[in-house]
């Protein structure tokens, strides 16, 4: 009873422990799709109103003129103009208006690990290198824009296939909890190992994009040296590739 209910307060404290680090990711991740949102928003208001112009300009001139025709009256005439120099102008803003905006992936904080769990420590480690590259991305921004939408974009990319590991360790510990001493328990022990050994491949990634990013900072002309997009690259890949491997 008593190493029960020490074990039920350490997962409390865990629980307030992983909330509290992964702060900076849910922030990171919700102005993300606050912004997302907003662009989208702006986009289709710009188009319903250039939808509106398109219709009730013509509308308009092919009314006028049809009774600017019957009534032999000026004034309709010059509505009817109008009316279409409105439709014209709507359709000429529409084709330029290009596609609708595309957000990058939006990708929340992965679900740490209960204690005892099977890769608990490279879940800890890549929310941390994680939150350290939306943190140092923000810093990069500021001093070269394209480096820091760089760190963002590889983040993006690689958190999807990272959180899914994640995802799949807690299955794996779940089941191996709930059929202690069988056969299933230990299989799904030794494909947690598997599985964290990929997280940890992914987070040396992480390390190599947080290193190319402290020596973009630490170069003299930080404006015409960017050398981050070699290690962004390998993240992608290595990302790709493990969900190109789950696909299989």
């Amino acid at each position: 009873m008593v190493e029960s209910g020490i074990a039920k307060g350490l997962n409390v404290i865990d629980a307030f422990t992983a909330a509290t680090g992964s702060r900076t990711l849910n922030r990171a991740y919700k102005s993300e799709l606050a912004t997302a949102n907003k662009e989208r928003r702006r986009y289709q208001a710009r188009l319903d109103s250039l939808r509106f112009g398109v219709i009730a300009g013509g509308g308009v001139a092919l009314t006028s003129g049809t009774l600017a025709v019957v009534n032999s009256a000026p004034g309709l005439w010059v509505l009817s103009a109008g009316a279409a120099l409105l439709s014209l102008v709507s359709i000429r803003r529409w084709r330029r208006l290009g596609t609708r905006p595309v957000a990058r992936n939006l990708v929340p904080p992965a679900t740490p690990l209960p204690r005892g769990a099977t890769g608990r420590d490279c879940v800890k480690r890549y929310l941390t290198v994680r939150t350290q590259v939306v943190n140092v991305s923000a810093s990069v921004s500021v001093l070269h824009g394209d480096a820091g939408r760089e760190m963002l974009h590889a983040d993006a990319e690689a958190a999807v296939a990272l959180n899914a590991l994640c995802d799949r360790l807690l299955v794996l510990h779940q089941l191996s909890s709930s059929l202690p001493g069988t056969a299933a328990a230990t299989s799904a022990n030794n494909a947690a190992v598997i599985v964290a050994s990929r997280l940890e491949l992914g987070c040396d990634s992480y390390d190599n994009l947080l290193s190319a990013a402290a020596e973009l900072l630490a170069s003299p002309d930080i404006g015409g040296t960017v050398n981050l997009q070699p290690a962004a690259n390998s993240l992608i890949a290595y990302s790709y590739g493990l969900m190109r491997a789950s696909d299989l």
